[in-house]
């Protein structure tokens, strides 16, 4: 038999044989050792012991942190001893931080885990869960190739997307300028009121980008003293009035009347035409025709009524003035006129010293294609109503700096960002009417799609992006389910 066991059996036999005192003693002391043990182990399952709890909340963190990656987990809930030995953990909070989730490269997600167990090394089983996924606005899905939109909380609480729309989305925007109609000299000025879009009129001057500022453009050259009254756009085209006495000084007159050389001069409303002519014997008459100014249409014609010949004024049928007038040809005494618009006429005509004064009035219309196209924009096509000249286009040559105001939703797997109106000019208009002819941005986004019995629960805009609320119970979570993509 070995030293040790012959040593184990003298200790066995001193305390078989030892006095009933000793043994009572040993017994007792013995006792007391395991009470203690098994009290200390019922507190620690019944009572929180801060040291304990604190070691396996860690370890408990660390084995879900293995599951999800990413995350930074915190472990609920008291006697986390019981929860590890039953295998359920009551509550199990997680983040992480900067993950990629439906397409978006950092999003955030936070979420509360609550009767948690680990049925299978590669899966974890929650009783009922709430989530948050955060994307904030700076992280917001973009175009390629296009200037990011800004985003912002909207004063209802809505979203407010700030974003430009390129000319060549453009080409399918109808608009109507109204502009008054002005006379300004020699020029037609066009002054832009209201620019209709989108089923609606707003002031020019909120949309002076695309109304530009007064269009101006010239207009014919008119005799001195004629000169344009105005001008009104109807539906038949341009209605320009003008009038005024045109004058012409007697020293510009024609100073040849057929084959004579004659000066002129004007009393008593007639003008006189003198010359000198041959009368046999006399040589060189001295004479001077007076004649009274008539209108013929386009056409002025000097009418003779009195021959001053030899110191006296004669009628025409008088026998001198018959031989003066027949050396003169009619047509020599009537000129035309210059060509006026159709609708203006050649209205009276006098004379007096100044010269002879035709008077000029009317109205002429003219078409709409005598106004000039804008240059470098689409093609403008005149019209007129309610008093207004209208410039209608299609399309556009510029960017327009437009807002949506959406009403952030979730359908499905599918967030919807589609806006309800949209802004320009200061003015808010149906989305639906800006869309209709604007080619605008993607406004729907998939979202991953989610472990069953969880559900995506609704969008909420805070000020600093949007918050994605999710819901579950009862679901199963395979590893990585909830940070994958996550740049830790």
């Amino acid at each position: 038999m070995s030293t040790s066991s012959t040593g184990l059996g003298r200790l066995l036999h001193r305390a078989a044989h030892a006095p009933a005192t000793r043994r009572r003693r040993w017994i007792i002391r013995s006792a007391a050792g395991v009470a203690v043990l098994v009290t200390a182990g019922v507190a620690a399952y019944t009572l929180p012991v801060p040291f304990l709890d604190s070691l396996i909340a860690g370890q408990v963190a660390e084995r879900v942190s293995s599951q999800i990656a990413c995350a930074q987990v915190t472990v609920g809930g008291d006697r986390l001893l019981a929860q590890a030995l039953t295998g359920h953990l009551a509550e199990v909070r997680l983040t992480v931080p900067d993950a990629t989730l439906s397409g978006v490269q950092h999003a955030s997600f936070t979420a509360t885990l609550h009767d948690v167990s680990q049925p299978a090394a590669d899966r974890t089983h929650v009783g009922a869960m709430t989530a948050a996924i955060t994307v904030g606005f700076a992280n917001m899905p973009a175009v390629e190739g296009t200037a990011p939109p800004a985003y912002r909380r909207a004063g209802d609480g809505g979203l407010l997307v700030e974003t430009v729309v390129p000319a060549e989305a453009s080409g399918n925007v109808t608009a109507k300028l109204f502009l008054t109609m002005r006379i300004a000299g020699d020029s037609a000025e066009a002054v832009p009121q209201q620019l209709e879009i989108f089923g609606r009129k707003v002031a020019a001057g909120k949309a002076a980008a695309l109304t530009g500022g007064v269009r101006k453009q010239d207009l014919p050259e008119l005799p001195a003293g004629v000169t344009y009254r105005s001008i009104t756009p109807r539906a038949d085209g341009l209605h320009v009035a003008l009038g005024g006495v045109a004058t012409q000084a007697l020293n510009t007159l024609p100073t040849r009347v057929g084959e004579q050389t004659v000066t002129y001069s004007a009393a008593d409303g007639l003008l006189g035409i003198s010359t000198a002519i041959k009368v046999e014997p006399i040589v060189d008459v001295p004479l001077t025709i007076r004649a009274a100014p008539q209108l013929d249409g386009d056409s002025l014609t000097l009418v003779p009524r009195l021959v001053h010949i030899l110191g006296k004024d004669r009628p025409t049928d008088d026998f001198l003035s018959r031989i003066v007038l027949s050396r003169i040809d009619e047509k020599d005494l009537t000129r035309k006129l210059p060509e006026l618009p159709p609708g203006v006429r050649y209205r009276a005509v006098t004379v007096d010293p100044a010269g002879v004064h035709v008077t000029v009035g009317g109205t002429t219309v003219q078409p709409f294609s005598v106004l000039e196209q804008p240059e470098g924009g689409p093609p403008t096509t005149f019209g007129a109503e309610g008093g207004f000249l209208t410039a209608s286009t299609k399309g556009s040559n510029q960017d327009t700096r437009i807002q949506l105001y959406a009403r952030p939703k979730i359908t499905g797997n599918t967030l919807d960002i589609a806006p309800q109106q949209i802004e320009m000019f200061g003015t808010r208009f149906p989305a639906g009417r800006v869309l209709a002819q604007v080619e605008s941005a993607p406004t729907s986004h998939a979202l991953q799609q989610l472990p069953d019995n969880l559900t995506y629960q609704g969008v909420e805009v805070t000020p600093t992006g949007l918050l994605i609320h999710v819901e579950g119970k009862d679901v199963t979570l395979a590893k990585g389910a909830l940070g994958g993509g996550a740049s830790c």
